[in-house]
């Protein structure tokens, strides 16, 4: 797992920053989780941002009577300081995270919960001011149309408003995220850092903090973008 300190270091940074470094070091779709946005304690607003490694639940429909079954609540489960990540059932209609989640996962000390699925009880998460992502929210609760199976395994996240191409394939592939892997959400969306990688996209990022600030102070000075970019960007 990633060291606690260069969690922390990444946590300074932005997720379009992150996203930038991860593009360099030549991740496909530089770790971006698309379609998720920030419902609470803002949606889509505010300067909410969550930095942690993915604690990862697998929801099935509850007709899967085949699938693996917990013998605990998955919440309960739950590690501090991490951040949930749960997948549901893409066609599903029916929340898997709802207020009383939030209230257990707090005294957890968990950072937030990102859902490739649907909330619900918006009011309570954001009384709480718990961060909350999601692909969507509802008015149904989890029972009896969905169920956790499994935690800690790796999920694949794919959006489904992506169009195919000629082969029939999604334009923006899925990715896979692996328990452990690290987190960032923020209003801008959610990216998935590689636990291997944490080190190398702080430095990166730094850097290219460091560049965007020099194109700042340039572009405000009157230069053009082009000339900028040259300068600064090498492009």
């Amino acid at each position: 797992m990633a060291a606690a300190s260069a969690v922390s270091e990444l946590a300074q940074y932005s997720s379009c920053e992150v996203a930038d470094a991860l593009i360099k070091l030549k991740l496909p779709q530089g770790g971006y989780l698309p379609g998720l946005e920030l419902y609470s304690p803002q949606p889509m607003a505010g300067a909410t941002s969550i930095c942690g490694p993915a604690f990862t639940v697998k929801m099935v429909w509850q007709s899967e009577v085949h699938a693996p079954q917990l013998s605990k609540h998955f919440v309960d489960v739950a590690e501090r300081d991490s951040i949930m990540l749960i997948s549901a059932p893409s066609s599903a209609r029916s929340a898997v995270w709802g207020g009383l989640m939030t209230a257990r996962a707090q005294s957890l000390g968990v950072r937030g919960v990102v859902i490739d699925g649907r909330c619900r009880d918006l009011a309570e998460h954001r009384d709480a001011g718990f961060p909350v992502f999601a692909r969507g929210h509802s008015v149904l609760g989890q029972s009896p149309f969905t169920r956790p199976s499994e935690v800690q395994v790796p999920l694949v996240l794919a959006d489904p408003t992506v169009p195919l191409d000629a082969q029939g394939q999604p334009v923006f592939p899925p990715v896979t995220v692996h328990p452990g892997d690290i987190l960032l959400g923020d209003v801008d969306g959610v990216v998935c850092v590689p636990q291997h990688l944490v080190g190398q996209v702080v430095e990166i990022a730094r850097h290219g903090r460091h560049v965007d600030e020099l194109c700042r102070q340039d572009l405000r000075a009157g230069r053009g973008v082009q000339e900028t970019f040259a300068l600064r960007r090498g492009k």
